[in-house]
Formats: structure tokens, C-alpha cells, sequence
């Protein structure tokens, strides 16, 4: 009887460690992003340290999963996939996301071969090559004669070869990333331009499906149609580990740590 009570004891154990464990799955494409992540199969670099930093925090652990992003992104839609580590909105991907901001600062910028003029604004591009990832933000760019060459899972350091070669005019990339990769990778055909986006708080896209992303009504939110986009109608449950983890990154950002490790990243 003895030994039966305490096989059942140590099942109830294991049946509550498994109910109350925590793992959350992050999906990226399957190329790097240096200094965020680095190539698959390698999982390394600023996404994983500090979300898994985060993460711990609040007792939880971290997977990464890397395929296409078309597939990626298709699987955070349906639940299958928890958040994609950094991503601008969109009206279409508000649709089964939210958006919190993890800490790191964005600030896109174009980059062309060294020969394309100082451009100022969208319209200095038109009649120009954009050269983007299939499924990718094109921006504001919609309403200008701009022509799109799409490929699939673009790295920078194929788009830095196309346009070195003059096979496109110009590509839109985080300032932070194409400043260490041009550290690491010189390259005098490439030219910055600092348009045409101001800095921004960077964003994670967390699945609406996902299990931790219980949500309740939002009492901020109204009925008016034009505000309707600014508040939503619903927002993260206090007890959803989506909220605390949004909490955690918070937290990580407020007393240093996040600055500090783009700065340890950045010298190496």
C-alpha cells in the first residue's frame, strides 16, 4: 500500500510540474540577422540572450524554431508558434498579433550601391529597384513608382551582393544591423542613407492563438470606429504569461541590461 501511495504521490508531482511548465517557442526565418541571431542552425545572438534572460525571469524556457518566413509567420497565426522576435505592425498582421515592445531601438535605413544619389524621401526612389524579403513590410512605399524585387529569405549578405552588383537600387535594414555587418564585412560599394524612417521602439509579434495570450477586455477600448485600431478591444490577461513576459523585457530594458548587451554584442 506504501509503495503505491507513493507512486502516486510522485505521478500527482509530475502531472502538476507538467501542467504548471512553460516553454515558449520563438520562429525565425532560417537566415541570420547579425547581431540578433545568427544563422540556422545556430540560434545565437541578442534575440535568444534576452529573451531567454526574460523568459527565466518568469519561469518559463525558450525553443527556437526556423523555417521560411512565409511558414513561420503562418504558424504563429494558428498558435503552433508563440512570437516572432522582431516585427513591425501591420493592419493585417494586427489581426492575429499583438505587439510588444522588447526593449531594442529600430531605425531603418536604405542602403544602395555607392553610386545611387543621396536620397531624402520615397520619391527620391522613384523609378527604382526595392529590393525585399517575400512577406516582408514594404512600408509606405505603395504610393510611388517604385518596382519590388522579392526573394526568398533574403540575408544581408545577399543584398549587399545584388546591390554591389547593381542587380537592385537600393534595401531597407535595420541601422544597428548593417553598420555591424559592413564592421565585420567592408564593402566601399555600399552606401547608407538615413531615410526614411525615424528610430522607433522595436517590436515582438506575439500570436493571438497562442496558449500564454489569454486575454480580457480592454476598458479602454471604445466603440468609435476611428479609434477602434488605438484601442483595442481586447487586451493581455494580468495572469497570461504573454503580459509578463512583456513585463520581464520591460524590466530588462529599465535597469540597463538590454542597452548593455547590444553594447557587448556591437564591440565583438
Amino acid at each position: 500500500m506504501k509503495w503505491r501511495l507513493k507512486l502516486l504521490t510522485l505521478s500527482a508531482i509530475l502531472l502538476s510540474t507538467s501542467v504548471l511548465s512553460c516553454e515558449m517557442v520563438m520562429g525565425y526565418r532560417t537566415s541570420a540577422r547579425l547581431p540578433f541571431i545568427a544563422e540556422h542552425p545556430s540560434k545565437q545572438g541578442l534575440y535568444f540572450t534576452l529573451y531567454q534572460r526574460a523568459l527565466e525571469s518568469i519561469g518559463c524556457t525558450l525553443t527556437v524554431r526556423r523555417a521560411p518566413k512565409k511558414r513561420i509567420l503562418k504558424l504563429i497565426a494558428e498558435g503552433e508558434i508563440d512570437f516572432y522576435p522582431g516585427l513591425g505592425s501591420s493592419p493585417g498582421r494586427e489581426q492575429y498579433l499583438h505587439f510588444i515592445e522588447n526593449g531594442f531601438i529600430s531605425h531603418i535605413v536604405a542602403i544602395s550601391h555607392k553610386d545611387i544619389a543621396d536620397i531624402h524621401s520615397f520619391a527620391d526612389m522613384e523609378g527604382k529597384v526595392l529590393l525585399t524579403a517575400i512577406g516582408s513590410n514594404v512600408f509606405d512605399t505603395k504610393g510611388y513608382e517604385i518596382h519590388l524585387r522579392q526573394a526568398h529569405d533574403l540575408s544581408v549578405t545577399t543584398a549587399v551582393k545584388l546591390l554591389s552588383e547593381k542587380r537592385a537600387d537600393f534595401y531597407f535594414y535595420n541601422e544597428v544591423n548593417i553598420r555591424y555587418y559592413l564592421k565585420l564585412n567592408p564593402n566601399d560599394n555600399i552606401k547608407i542613407h538615413p531615410c526614411c524612417f525615424p528610430s522607433s521602439a522595436m517590436t515582438l509579434g506575439f500570436s493571438k492563438k497562442s496558449k500564454y495570450a489569454q486575454t480580457i477586455p480592454n476598458p479602454a477600448s471604445t466603440s468609435s470606429k476611428r479609434s477602434l485600431s488605438k484601442n483595442k478591444q481586447l487586451q493581455l490577461a494580468p495572469s497570461s504569461k504573454a503580459l509578463a513576459f512583456k513585463e520581464a523585457l520591460a524590466k530588462l530594458k529599465s535597469d540597463g541590461v538590454t542597452a548593455k548587451l547590444v553594447d557587448a554584442y556591437s564591440k565583438q
